[in-house]
């Protein structure tokens, strides 16, 4: 006999059911939740494994540590938001609100594990910032969300909560990274305003460290700049 692969909704006549308060108690409600819209669009048969949960797991852990310290405290500040920080958010809440008007919660997730990605390393834990996508974060994962409400001092659930809105203005983008060449060879790169200045882009590339020892003491013959492309040293 040759055996093949279907796959199949989950039914109680194919014997492939599988409970669900079993996965609830051993991994919780807003982890199982989130892994079935992560799984791919609503209209589609997917694969069911449930080590795919880790993953979720993992992403729910790290977004309740951006609330907390290292000690398990809440710290939570009422600091002002970087750029960085406002653009991961804005990106996120543009995103997460287009793919809910066409039911593509799968990649709501997806966005929603990036921008913590994102805000970890930049240790944030701004209220500007958690505050607006908690609310974005609740009808995902609304247990963790509903908790973490309270905890900023909220007396109302969450659920009342208008969804937050974003501004264009925080995502253009105003610098762009050039890789500087020296006689067509990459050796470094250097961020720059895109509305910068001809005359301080050359100066800053000359004045380089990493470019300066490619130039072994020479001077330069032209410096060629192509706006938002690269930047090429001609020794």
């Amino acid at each position: 006999y040759i055996c093949g692969v279907e796959i199949e909704k989950m039914s109680k006549s194919k014997y492939n059911v599988v409970n669900p308060d079993i996965l609830v108690e051993r991994n919780g409600a807003d982890t199982l939740r989130m892994y079935e819209m992560f799984l791919g669009p609503l209209e589609q048969f997917k694969p069911w494994n449930t080590h795919g949960m880790d993953g979720v797991t993992k992403f729910l852990k790290r977004f309740w540590k951006l609330f907390h310290d290292n000690e398990g405290n809440f710290a939570v500040s009422d600091a002002e938001p970087t750029a960085a920080e406002l653009k991961s958010l804005h990106k996120t809440v543009k995103k997460v609100e287009e793919d809910i008007e066409r039911f593509s919660f799968n990649t709501s997730v997806a966005t929603f594990m990036i921008c913590v990605n994102e805000l970890t390393p930049l240790k944030t834990n701004k209220r500007a910032i958690l505050e607006p996508l908690t609310v974005a974060l609740a009808p995902y994962a609304p247990h963790i969300a509903e908790e973490l409400w309270e905890k900023l001092g909220h007396k109302d659930s969450i659920t009342f909560a208008p969804f937050p809105t974003w501004d264009e203005k925080y995502l253009v983008e105003n610098t762009f990274e050039y890789p500087v060449s020296v006689n067509g060879k990459t050796r470094g790169k250097l961020a720059f305003a895109t509305d910068a200045q001809r005359e301080e882009m050359e100066k800053a590339v000359l004045a380089d460290e990493q470019i300066m020892k490619f130039l072994e003491g020479k001077t330069p013959k032209k410096i060629i700049i192509v706006p938002n492309k690269i930047s090429n040293v001609v020794v």
